[in-house]
């Protein structure tokens, strides 16, 4: 599948199978790669990786092991951005805008759920599988609870993959409820925990690393660059409230029936794309109070504020309203 991971985050692996007393570039049959995160795998070399591990040590939830080892030094810039953060609202900002210098995989979606705030991965450009999963939110957790506190637990967590045949090792890593075989890959906790203090906030370091972080996610390239010009070509069709797909396959210089065959090639579904294109612009405009609702609506291509409305709750639980308000309640968000 298309997509890569950092060298940084690939060499949690290797020193786990050193501490475990196997050879890890042995079994790896690869060397450890450098502490540096422009050293790219391709994400398919990872799901190797690991499943290579799986067939030595048949340890189903490895993966949470080499999670729980996780430091700032394995996300490389992003990991030193968010750890000189000074709330944990202001860390998950920069991990969804850097993300991809560490995980360019599935983009990380973010949403609230009541009193929850949901981060959620779906399967865009294809299932990661449970191994690559466990790993990456054993990771996201054991890190979240070194910034912030070793009490941050997810109200629940949730999967995309099989339910595997015991539960418990995860029930116990996550100390919460775990289900699988779920739309998306899911970490939910309290919204409240969005304006807790990191544990060593840092803000002029933090600048410092923001644009080095910058100018290292211009430097990537394109996981695919046919998903890259439909984004735009989504985006650009909302801004001229012609959001559909024929117009979007003219913006992209192929026939409808070619951009449905490039999309089901791909596992995807326009529909989707389209609403998670809106609902980024939609968060994006209501974190502008001075914009009226009405007005969101049309830059988003809806003919009536109802209908935005509708698709907005659809898509989080609550009204734009409702969020604009939660929103200005917390501050400066990541969303």
């Amino acid at each position: 599948m298309q997509g890569h991971i950092s060298g940084t985050y690939v060499r949690l692996l290797f020193e786990w199978l050193d501490e475990q007393g196997m050879e890890a570039e042995k079994v790896l049959q690869r060397p450890c790669p450098e502490l540096d995160e422009r050293v790219r795998i391709p994400f398919d070399d990872w799901r190797a990786m690991l499943e290579r591990v799986y067939q030595l040590t048949k340890d189903p939830v490895f993966g949470l092991k080499v999670g729980k080892r996780i430091t700032a030094r394995h996300l490389g810039v992003l990991g030193y951005v968010t750890y000189s953060c000074n709330t944990l609202g202001e860390a998950l900002l920069r991990l969804q805008r850097f993300e991809d210098l560490v995980h360019a995989v599935n983009d990380l979606h973010v949403s609230f759920e009541g009193e929850l705030v949901l981060l959620q991965w779906g399967a865009e450009l294809g299932a990661t599988g449970q191994l690559a999963d466990q790993t990456a939110q054993a990771v996201l957790v054991s890190y979240l609870r070194q910034v912030i506190g070793d009490d941050f637990n997810p109200v629940y967590m949730s999967f995309i993959n099989e339910k595997p045949a015991d539960l418990r090792p995860y029930e116990e890593f996550f100390a919460s409820p775990v289900h699988f075989e779920a739309a998306y890959t899911t970490l939910a906790f309290p919204a409240i925990w969005l304006t807790r203090p990191l544990n060593k906030p840092d803000p002029v370091l933090r600048d410092i690393l923001d644009r080095q972080a910058e100018n290292l996610l211009q430097q990537l390239p394109a996981n695919d660059e046919f998903i890259t010009a439909l984004r735009q070509s989504i985006h650009a069709a909302i801004h001229a409230a012609t959001p559909n797909l024929d117009i979007v396959a003219m913006r992209m210089c192929c026939s409808p029936r070619t951009l449905q065959r490039r999309l089901d090639e791909r596992g995807l579904k326009f529909q989707i794309l389209l609403d998670d294109a809106r609902l980024q612009l939609a968060k994006r405009y209501l974190s502008k109070v001075s914009t009226p609702l009405s007005e969101v609506a049309l830059l988003l291509g809806y003919a009536e504020q109802s209908a935005f409305n509708h698709a907005f709750k659809r898509w989080t639980g609550i009204t734009p309203k409702v969020w604009r308000e939660k929103n200005a309640a917390m501050g400066a968000t990541p969303w």
